[in-house]
């Protein structure tokens, strides 16, 4: 790098980098590990090390001269803990050292003295309460059917990259920041609050990222704020990289999540009360409960529309770390949920699973439409009847649950036994631009510039590769440019520094229609207006008015896609080892600026995901077909469809292979095996009360002479025997 250039990045305040910190070093650095409680719900009263050689320190709450905690959306963290230890693991205090071998040596030797508490009380987080007519309850009692069901979500996310952390070195009275935080602004502020450094003096330099958990927003903060009290009583330079287990059991441990619904259905199959139970373990500490819990109950229902509902939601605080979230993937634990419990009326009731949803769609702003969630999700049974048509979904369906009522008349314990097959349907939308988030108060805006030379400048965070090709793609056939020139311009000053997560504000579909709408205004006015010439479009005020957050009601997404998914599941009856068939999707995304690369990113999910839904297997599917609706309509965002479609699909088909409903995930290896020794004997069970049944009717009928005759007869022959 040159002495011009290295100055200049020198001087910004922001930094965008390909690198990964963990491979920075430099002189005299400093490795660091966190010093972790081994009980949770204490009274901390001590950490020391009997021994500790020179050149290593121990830092806690008490060597922090600003403030001792981290806000977050109103939520106070503690930094370390100040006393009171809420969890196991809840860090103490940070031990520093030259040699990152010996720190683990002495982190063992770590003396934590402490007084327990026996407090076993819960406390609530957040609450949403939703209901839509007082008779609700009447509804149940005329009901022709009823169909309760528990559906539970633990999915964890499988992650091999690089674990979270921070390096961290003071120069010139600047503190340098290397981390991939995803929510700059936040962590400016927190270390400026925590060392009582000025914002002006703090240069953060984002280094590669990967995840989109909720913990890593707050977390990372948590994290730089905790090296940045080391480099400041070291004067070095210092490096904290969390191992491959904190970073499961801290970063990415995602949040149980368990959704009961109680269905009452007439005998036309239209659903005319649900009534609606979440609850959702927060962890210890959880800044987004809010906005979990209610994008939860939004989605509770999907895309029907009962008659009458009744959602209850709650968030609890519990003695586990604190718990995280995808935020582009909450609203997939919602839909697994009533896409499971369509499928379990399915089988209970004999209502076409196909006709059972159409029946209870009601498009938005319909009257039928009861719900005060509005989604305005377009061509839905055109999705439905195209993912119909291309997977052959009716007659596989059909066949194989056929095959199910009489799965366990024959031996499938032999080699030689046919395999197991199910069919599962799921659909549903992924909504972006959510109105009623509590934690970004501006509007996303987009700001483009062409230069005097030619060049123009895209004013926005950085996006992926096949995002930012499609943006120059749309500049440079809109401005008649060529796309060489046109450059991603991430400089902010800190007063215009994205106020929210990064991967918030970057809504794809939002921001490429900002992007296009500037382009359209720009090359009216470039051939008139001086240059440089500088548009700037902001999504509009009344977009965010249409969700009403005091009545909890409107419409939640600036936009909203949807889709559809066929899973086709073949199980080994005698190895109960899984093999996904085949899987179909159709997406209906509006206008689709890169079929090539949207198809990529929805295969590559699919692959992601199949993952995800088994604990401690691994799973591919060789058969994936997408296709897309031909739309004229907006783009819309696509990233998390497949997350609120392939869970519930696949276990939708699971269960009809195994002939007994499949309520959790994800599937643990013996899942199969249990399951299908469960529905082997609920089925003989059966069989034995209709027998028994039978054989008690079939005496009732009989008359009185042919009884005593049937009875002298057993007493001959059992004197015969004698």
């Amino acid at each position: 790098m040159c002495a011009k250039r290295k100055k200049q990045e020198e001087q910004k305040k922001l930094i965008f980098s390909n690198e990964f910190f963990s491979d920075m070093e430099s002189d005299n650095m400093l490795y660091a590990v966190l010093i972790r409680s081994p009980v949770a719900d204490a009274h901390l009263n001590s950490i020391s090390h009997p021994h500790l050689p020179e050149g290593y320190f121990i830092f806690d709450a008490n060597d922090i001269s600003g403030k001792k905690t981290i806000q977050t959306l109103g939520l106070e963290i503690p930094v370390f803990s100040t006393g009171e230890i809420r969890y196991i693991g809840e860090p103490l205090g940070i031990l520093v050292g030259k040699d990152e071998k010996k720190l683990r040596e002495l982190l063992n030797s770590v003396e934590i003295r402490y007084e327990e508490h026996l407090n076993d009380s819960t406390e609530l987080l957040a609450e949403r309460t939703v209901s839509t007519s007082v008779r609700i309850d009447q509804f149940f009692d005329e009901a022709a059917f009823t169909v309760e069901g528990t559906w539970i979500s633990h999915i964890h996310p499988k992650n091999y990259s690089e674990p979270n952390g921070a390096f961290c070195y003071l120069k010139d009275d600047m503190m340098h920041i290397f981390t991939p935080s995803q929510w700059l602004s936040h962590m400016r502020l927190s270390i400026s609050e925590v060392t009582g450094i000025d914002k002006n003096n703090i240069v953060i330099t984002r280094t590669q990222f990967s995840e989109l958990d909720t913990n890593i927003l707050w977390v990372d903060s948590q994290l730089a704020a905790q090296v940045c009290i080391a480099v400041l009583k070291t004067k070095k330079p210092v490096k904290l990289v969390l191992t491959r287990e904190e970073q499961q059991q801290f970063i990415e441990n995602a949040a149980p999540v368990s959704i009961s619904h109680k269905t009452a259905l007439n005998t036309s199959g239209e659903i005319i009360a649900d009534d609606i139970t979440i609850t959702v373990d927060g962890g210890a500490y959880n800044p987004f409960a809010r906005e979990f819990i209610d994008r939860l109950c939004i989605a509770s229902c999907n895309i029907y529309s009962p008659k009458a509902v009744r959602i209850n939601g709650k968030v609890y605080r519990s003695a586990y770390p604190p718990y995280s979230v995808d935020l582009s993937t909450i609203d997939s634990h919602a839909i697994y949920a009533m896409e499971s419990q369509l499928q379990k009326i399915a089988e209970k009731t004999g209502f076409d699973p196909m006709e059972l949803r159409t029946r209870n769609y009601a498009p938005s702003g319909k009257k039928k439409n009861t719900m005060p969630f509005q989604l305005n999700c377009e061509n839905v049974m055109e999705t439905m009847q195209a993912i119909c048509r291309s997977s052959d979904f009716n007659r596989k369906y059909i066949t194989y649950r056929l095959n199910e009522e009489n799965r366990y008349l024959q031996n499938n314990n032999s080699p030689f036994a046919p395999p197991l097959r199910g069919m599962g349907f799921a659909c549903g939308f992924s909504g972006s631009g959510y109105n009623g988030t509590s934690f970004i108060k501006s509007t996303p805006s987009l700001e483009i510039t062409l230069e005097t030379d030619g060049t123009l400048h895209i004013h926005a965070l950085p996006t992926s590769l096949s995002v930012w090709n499609i943006w120059k793609s749309i500049a440079a056939n809109t401005l008649v440019i060529n796309e060489k020139s046109i450059v991603l311009n991430s400089e902010f000053t800190i007063e215009k520094e994205p106020e929210a997560p990064e991967t918030i504000s970057s809504n794809i579909s939002i921001m490429t229609q900002l992007l296009k709408k500037a382009c359209d205004s720009m090359r009216r006015k470039k051939d008139t207006d001086a240059l440089p010439l500088t548009i700037k479009k902001t999504v509009p005020p009344s977009k965010k008015k249409m969700w009403n957050k005091d009545r909890f009601s409107g419409i939640p997404f600036m936009s909203t896609a949807f889709a559809a998914c066929t899973v086709e599941v073949e199980l080994d009856s005698c190895t109960y080892r899984e093999h996904i068939r085949s899987i179909w999707i159709v997406v209906d995304a509006g206008k689709i600026l890169s079929a090539k690369a949207a198809e990529a990113t929805i295969k590559s999910t699919v692959q992601q995901t199949l993952h995800e839904l088994f604990a401690d297997d691994v799973v591919h599917c060789p058969n994936i077909r997408v296709q897309f609706l031909q739309s004229a309509s907006e783009p819309k965002q696509i990233d998390g469809i497949v997350y609120s479609l392939l869970p519930a699909a696949f276990a939708a088909a699971l269960s009809q292979a195994l002939a007994i409903t499949v309520t959790r995930l994800p599937v643990q290896s013996d899942t199969l095996y249990k399951l299908t020794k469960k529905a082997k004997r609920l089925f003989d069970e059966q069989r034995e009360a209709e027998q028994k049944a039978k054989e008690e009717k079939s005496a009732e009928e009989k008359p009185a002479g042919q009884t005593e005759e049937l009875a002298t007869s057993e007493e001959s022959t059992q004197e015969a025997n004698a």
